[in-house]
């Protein structure tokens, strides 16, 4: 699958959304997080989409148990 990052522009509420589209788990981030520093998107706006919420939950998970 081809990767691509879109940016999507509201124009109507100034709201920005970036999208990455073909990475595998959460290696999105890794590309995404300089366009999201540079337009002021802040982590907890993020929506992951279903293919990386299995890898959130191992990390969680990893997280969890270094607590304990």
């Amino acid at each position: 699958m081809e990767r691509a990052i879109l940016i999507h522009f509201d124009t109507a509420t100034g709201e920005v959304k970036i999208e990455a589209e073909g990475f595998e788990g959460l290696s999105c981030l890794e590309v995404t997080q300089p366009f999201e520093e540079a337009l002021g998107i802040v982590e907890s706006d993020r929506i992951y989409k279903p293919e990386s919420h299995q890898q959130l939950r191992s990390i969680n998970t990893h997280q969890h148990r270094l607590h304990q």
